[in-house]
């Protein structure tokens, strides 16, 4: 962290809970940062404007926003939140619009700020940031909300019913690039995570893909290797399986013998509806030979690990089994919505009931094997040392365990004598969940718990346990 940096946050962090817009604006005229104190956050996307967390607290959040030439945000408010912006590169377009007398938005001011400005927005100022510089000219620029931005109202020009986009729950950031973050399960309140709060896997960056570009190839052991374009992969037979999906590490910062890896806390796990083509009807079609043992998958991502500092792409093979049950996908939507891309646009690879590293992003190349495949994320990662009546085995990372997560309330959490409501999830791999169980007393007895909701094969199952506290302690 650059000493620039530094004294910002420092600064921040030394605010009242609620600051006065002034005080925001005046840390952001005195700091000279600029874009070489954040470069890890300096990351575009094709699909609308970047937003890089650079630091959430109780009391603010510190965004490094990142716009290629020609986007926009929708008109928008900060409702509940003051925004003061500086920026870091580029020249800004603040438009600000007001309510017409027909109910629809009209545009009243526009001005132009180049890089060191600093803008100031209230919760109820109705504006519209832009990159509308001449040329290819990317903007950058840093953005703190405080308290932080619980809610953003947005509006159309032509659209009276336009609803608001709820921002009180984000995805936790663990490691920012390549981006590793986390289901906010605290706030779960149903059977399907929505897109936006879904957990994000990456062990590279996100790679630039376009999909009428984009091919997938199958050769290996098949009498007819094949490339397929998204239009004829989307032109096969659909399907489409709810599964949850939980990464190998979550919940390594909790192990008492500390582990290397992403320091996952609970949240690298999420439900969601996974549509798209069974994988066996392109195999299939390429003709599996007699002698094939598993499948390979290898995405368009690479990049080096701190033992192999060579470049290499993500690859992850399967038993033949697996790759020609009827539910695993060469999935390209998710809650009925296309793919985003940090979650594998166009086309990803689907196992439903596996850890999450079975389920490859960015498909580009499918290999059949005639033997077992020995890649690096197969043999050097995600295996674990399991003990067998032959002894301490390496056993590479497969179905999903049996798990359960007390949700609410947390740990540390003060509650009331009388009745009080624990909630949680679990769930079982390939199987559904039959019953959970739940021990108040360190494990001397067990009562069972209510599930909630639907149970079904690969799909994790809501619960509630009625808790009845007699006296006061720590329990």
């Amino acid at each position: 962290m650059t000493p620039k940096l530094a004294a910002l946050l420092d600064a921040l962090d030394a605010l009242p809970e609620r600051p006065a817009l002034a005080e925001l604006t005046t840390l952001l005229k005195r700091s000279a940062i600029g874009c070489d104190d954040v470069p890890d956050l300096i990351h575009f996307s094709d699909q609308g404007y970047a937003k890089n967390t650079l630091k959430a607290t109780p009391h603010y959040h510190a965004w490094v926003l990142c716009w290629k030439n020609g986007q926009r945000s929708p008109i928008h408010d900060h409702r509940g939140s003051s925004c003061a912006v500086r920026v870091l590169r580029g020249t800004l377009t603040q438009t600000f619009f007001e309510f017409a007398p027909n109910g629809h938005v009209k545009a009243t001011s526009s001005a132009d700020f180049p890089a060191g400005s600093v803008i100031a927005s209230r919760d109820m100022d109705l504006h519209q940031v832009s990159n509308l510089q001449a040329g290819s000219a990317d903007l950058v620029t840093l953005h703190v909300y405080a308290p932080p931005l619980p809610r953003m109202g947005t509006y159309s020009l032509t659209d009276l019913g336009r609803g608001e986009d709820i921002w009180d729950e984000e995805r936790k950031v663990v490691t920012a690039f390549p981006e590793n973050s986390e289901t906010p399960l605290e706030n779960v309140q149903g059977w399907v995570t929505p897109n936006r709060l879904f957990f994000v896997r990456n062990h590279f960056n996100v790679p630039d893909l376009d999909r009428a570009a984009w091919r997938l190839r199958i050769a290996g052991c098949v009498d007819r290797p094949l490339e397929l374009s998204w239009a004829e992969l989307a032109a096969l037979p659909q399907r489409s399986v709810f599964a949850t999906v939980e990464c190998a590490g979550n919940g390594r910062s909790f192990l008492h013998k500390p582990a290397p890896g992403v320091q996952w806390g609970a949240g690298a796990i999420g439900h969601a509806e996974w549509t798209g083509a069974p994988l066996r009807l392109v195999l299939e079609k390429a003709g599996l030979r007699a002698d094939a043992v598993e499948v390979v998958f290898e995405g368009a991502d690479s990049g080096s690990e701190s033992d192999h500092p060579e470049p290499m792409p993500f690859a992850r093979g399967l038993p033949i089994r697996k790759a020609l049950d009827p539910d695993t996908l060469l999935a390209y939507r998710m809650n009925g919505e296309p793919l985003k891309p940090n979650h594998g646009y166009p086309v990803r690879l689907f196992v439903p009931g596996w850890y999450g590293v079975a389920s490859v992003k960015w498909l580009e190349r499918i290999e059949v094997l005639d033997h077992p495949f020995r890649g690096y994320f197969q043999t050097k990662k995600y295996t674990m040392q399991t003990r067998t009546e032959r002894g301490e085995e390496t056993v590479v990372v497969g179905p999903m365990a049996v798990k359960a997560e007390l949700i609410r309330p947390q740990h540390g959490a003060t509650l009331g004598l009388g009745m009080n409501r624990l909630f949680g999830l679990a769930w079982a791999g390939e199987e559904a969940v039959a019953a959970v169980e739940v021990s108040t007393d360190g494990g001397a007895t067990w009562s069972g718990a209510e599930l909630l909701g639907p149970r079904a094969p690969y799909s994790w199952t809501l619960w509630e346990y009625l808790w009845e506290v007699g006296a006061a302690g720590e329990l």
